[in-house]
């Protein structure tokens, strides 16, 4: 167990600049496996920073964390047309990693960005939201403890999980399930599967 002060300056080294990226990762992902409030707050502090990549991860990593005191920083993020395309797309992700159904509206508003990426994360988003309504249960526990932004597909057949990968007049939440069952599926068949799409 860490200390305040301990967290405290992991936090600091996150939002220092003057740091190298490496070790500012490096205290992001100490601080999502922390978790808590204070650690949310710290990461949310970074969002003013230049690199694109590390907002992202930034991002990701509130959503993995499902805190809902995570949301009105992801909200504003996603609203701030002046964060990067791919900045605002992981906070519309994150939004529905969390999985509270009260940010269903801000995420169907979002759902028509004129931003493509955005637009469809936050689609996906909506979808796998109302995914957990419908189904009142989490998904199964991903093998690579990670949380999707879709459940994967009950299906195992490769075959059948490729086409439904492939098939562009399926929903894209479709296609996202297919694909995160093929990746639990496993093995070479399921692998080229994935290289097709």
């Amino acid at each position: 167990m860490v200390t305040e002060d301990e967290l405290a300056a992991i936090g600091r080294t996150l939002v220092d600049a003057a740091q190298p990226l490496p070790a500012r990762f490096r205290a992001l992902f100490t601080l999502r496996n922390l978790g808590g409030p204070a650690a949310v707050d710290w990461i949310s502090r970074a969002f003013g920073d230049r690199s694109a990549l590390l907002k992202h991860e930034l991002a990701y990593c509130l959503g993995q964390m499902r805190e809902e005191a995570a949301i009105p920083v992801l909200i504003r993020v996603l609203q701030d047309t002046s964060q990067e395309p791919m900045v605002r797309h992981e906070a519309g992700e994150a939004l529905g990693a969390i999985g509270n159904p009260k940010v269903l509206d801000i995420l169907k508003h979002y759902s028509e960005d004129p931003v493509v990426e955005v637009a469809e994360t936050c689609q996906l988003a909506v979808r796998r939201l109302e995914w957990l309504q419908e189904n009142k249960q989490e998904p199964g526990t991903s093998p690579y403890l990670s949380v999707d932004p879709a459940p994967p597909a009950e299906e195992t057949n490769v075959s059948k999980l490729r086409e439904t990968l492939l098939d562009e007049t399926c929903t894209l939440f479709d296609r996202y399930r297919a694909m995160f069952a093929l990746r639990n599926v496993g093995g070479q068949a399921a692998v080229l599967a994935l290289a097709d799409g």
